[in-house]
């Protein structure tokens, strides 16, 4: 269909397991053969070990791969072959979207939906875009093609009106079956796992299958306090709590990178009588190794991996069997292949919607179709365990039916009624400044040029402190504008911009992002 297809933009949405990368390697194979060259994104490095073996296997040495990790030498090597057009596929991280392959045909976006794909930091791009914008300015047919499971809803949006060409997958290759899905009720458990998590994990032990357990919470404990006075140690420089980690036994900022050592004792009144609260993957480690004494467990975090080479050599022994249990992040939720997961188990589905973010089911329900999407991908049926306080919530019913189009239909009449994206493009306007009266000062600034720039139509929002008001010493504040057409926006932006030029705005810090994908 693809190449057939007059049009030139794609979205390839098919169940997890669907056989979506063997469409893309038929499609650069042939492009190969042409001469043609190609461009296969991945949202995170550490999903090119299992795309890099089969492009390997397939293209020998006509494959580059583009990441944060390489050097500067290794890059310009790299660089050099796709520039000689020695090598035509380039796989990598969204920066590799820029990669000067000759010929160019293909330009496939994997597991688009995610996050990482939007850069956070200038220059802030949306590598989806690009893709989409580099397709329109090279001279040959260029097709991009955006795969997932589970689209983002403006990627779905775009195929329902038309403008991108939907291609759908129903049934998983090879005929594998779905997983059978089972909610727990947090609210009836004591423990981080629930007695049927437990019986089911043995049970598949037993049977020498393996098993995926995600949390998205790193450290070991979230939180510490002490019973007696009540205090919390917090960060010197962001307004957060620090984390626990008993591995060095120390205390940690996700934000800043702040760490120092942990001495058991209370800062404020010297009590010893300090209390860990909420667990991350460190803790839920130590429980497993306690609770399953014969099995080996490996965790995957971005505490526990250094270097990709790690990575690599997890994943290698992973698949070779040599761990029964993996626990990590969601960074194990995607993508990966392993035929002998038949269970995979959230220990807590309710981390990412509690966020204060309106994506926040979005991100749920993918989550929770990506993880089930790692059970039973070979000959063995799979089942998937997920634990939640709020059982009931649309987005964790719909996942369990795997009903995406259910899912989108629900959300959007809330985004419709709400004027959220996708119905309505959202530019986020972020001021920083080491004092928190120069900041909110400057931010009513920016919101009278915005009040009298742009038409009543559009829904200026804030300014409001960010959910995390501190990080690093500075102070943030957040403005979101909501708007459909807007002809004076570039020019009412750049007034905005004017103002950190100005000389006694020195140290204020300004961000404009457009469609941002963070709230915190």
């Amino acid at each position: 269909e693809i190449k057939e297809s007059q049009k030139q933009f794609f979205l390839l949405k098919g169940v997890t397991g669907s056989g979506k990368t063997e469409i893309y390697i038929n499609l650069i194979k042939e492009a190969l053969e042409k001469g043609e060259g190609s461009i296969f994104l991945v949202p995170e490095i550490s999903l090119t070990t299992q795309m890099i073996q089969r492009l390997e296997e397939q293209f020998l040495n006509s494959v580059a791969i583009l990441h944060s990790k390489l050097t500067e030498q290794e890059k310009r090597q790299e660089w050099t072959y796709i520039r000689k057009g020695e090598k035509k596929i380039v796989v990598g991280a969204r920066s590799a979207v820029f990669a000067p392959v000759q010929n160019l045909k293909y330009i496939v976006v994997d597991e688009e939906h995610e996050n990482t794909y939007k850069q956070e930091n200038n220059p802030r791009y949306h590598t989806k875009n690009v893709a989409i914008k580099r397709a329109l300015l090279e001279k040959n047919d260029v097709k991009v093609i955006l795969g997932s499971a589970t689209p983002s809803f403006e990627s779905f949006y775009q195929a329902k009106q038309g403008d991108i060409e939907l291609i759908e997958l129903k049934k998983r290759y090879k005929e594998a079956k779905l997983p059978k899905y089972e909610i727990i009720n947090l609210n009836e458990v004591t423990e981080n796992f629930s007695d049927k998590l437990l019986e089911k994990i043995s049970l598949t032990l037993k049977k020498k299958e393996q098993v995926i357990l995600i949390l998205n919470r790193k450290s070991f404990s979230t939180q510490v306090r002490c019973k007696d006075c009540g205090n919390v140690p917090k960060c010197p420089n962001c307004s957060i709590s620090l984390n626990y980690y008993k591995n060095g036994n120390k205390l940690k900022c996700h934000y800043c990178g702040y760490e120092r050592f942990f001495n058991k004792k209370c800062d404020e009144c010297g009590s010893e009588r300090m209390m860990l609260i909420g667990s991350g993957t460190e803790k839920i480690e130590e429980e497993l190794q306690e609770i399953f004494s014969s099995s080996k467990i490996v965790r995957v975090d971005s505490e526990s991996i250094k270097s990709k080479e790690h990575y690599e050599k997890i994943y290698n022994d992973f698949k070779n069997q040599k761990y029964d249990i993996m626990l990590g992040t969601q960074i194990i939720a995607k993508g990966l292949h392993f035929p002998n997961v038949t269970l995979v188990g959230v220990l807590n589905a309710d981390i990412i919607m509690n966020f204060p973010d309106f994506r926040a089911s979005e991100k749920t329900f993918q989550l929770l179709v990506q993880s089930a999407g790692r059970a039973g991908r070979g000959e063995k049926a799979g089942q998937v365990l997920i634990q939640s306080y709020n059982p009931q919530h649309y987005a964790i019913r719909f996942a369990k039916d795997q009903d995406y189009e259910g899912f989108y239909a629900y959300e959007m009449g809330i985004r419709r009624q709400l004027g959220y994206p996708p119905y309505y493009f959202t530019i986020g306007i972020t001021l920083s400044h080491k004092k928190e009266e120069e900041v909110v000062k400057r931010a009513y600034e920016v919101m009278n040029i915005l009040r009298s720039g742009l038409s009543a139509t559009s829904n200026i929002l804030g300014p409001t402190p960010k959910p995390i008001a501190r990080t690093h010493n500075l102070y943030h504040y957040q403005i979101l504008i909501k708007y459909r057409l807007e002809d004076e926006l570039g020019p009412t932006l750049n007034r905005v911009l004017a103002l950190t030029q100005e000389r006694e705005n020195s140290e204020l810090r300004l961000s404009i992002d457009h469609e941002p994908q963070q709230f915190l």
